[in-house]
């Protein structure tokens, strides 16, 4: 008789899932200078007032195409979640959709600010369609997804999307450490002699 194989996945740290950040899926802005430099510093991070600065100067002085518009409120909202204004970067992912409404980053960052704020549901909503729609980073689309997944207490799925994080992106350390939180147990089916 073959015995079947069941995964039994279970964090082994669930005080350090309080401590899980979204990844940031920041969107490429190309032709004016000053969107361009925010697209960069939000893409390098730890720079953030400089960066939201730089953002404000774009969207207030330069002549954006509406993508690039959406782009600029994404990344600014990327590094207003960098200072950990969730609230203000919810707002900035908001504008963007509005403007933008097929731009995939925008929903893959506002679901991760909306797993901040354990709005699981809704968290899940925006990263599917973000995932869908196509990040231009797609693995923070599944590190997000398997972040919220793993507030939720659904550790299987955040286990299988943290593997698919670093199957896109092999050198996110934040997902290699996430995975540390994990043990495999394989268990026999129990109809196995």
């Amino acid at each position: 008789m073959k015995t079947a194989n069941a995964i039994l996945l279970s964090a082994a740290c669930a005080a350090l899932m309080s401590l899980n950040m979204p990844a940031r899926a920041v969107t490429m802005v190309l032709g004016n200078k000053l969107a361009h430099d925010c697209y960069l510093l939000a893409r390098a991070g730890g720079q953030a007032t400089i960066g939201i600065r730089t953002c404000n100067s774009a969207l207030e002085n330069e002549a954006l195409s509406p993508h690039d518009r959406a782009g600029t409120y994404v990344n600014r909202g990327a590094l207003k979640m960098e200072q950990k204004q969730v609230d203000d970067a919810i707002l900035d992912y908001n504008t963007g959709i509005a403007i933008f409404p097929l731009l995939g980053d925008a929903y893959v960052d506002r679901g991760g600010a909306l797993t901040m704020k354990d709005k699981f549901d809704e968290a899940m909503i925006d990263i599917n369609r973000g995932i869908e729609l196509g990040p231009s980073q797609p693995f923070a689309g599944y590190y997000n997804r398997a972040v919220t997944y793993q507030r939720m207490g659904k550790y299987k799925e955040a286990y299988l999307d943290y593997k698919k994080t670093l199957e896109l992106e092999s050198r996110f350390e934040p997902a290699a450490e996430r995975l540390k939180d994990f043990v495999v147990v394989r268990k026999p089916a129990a109809n196995a002699p």
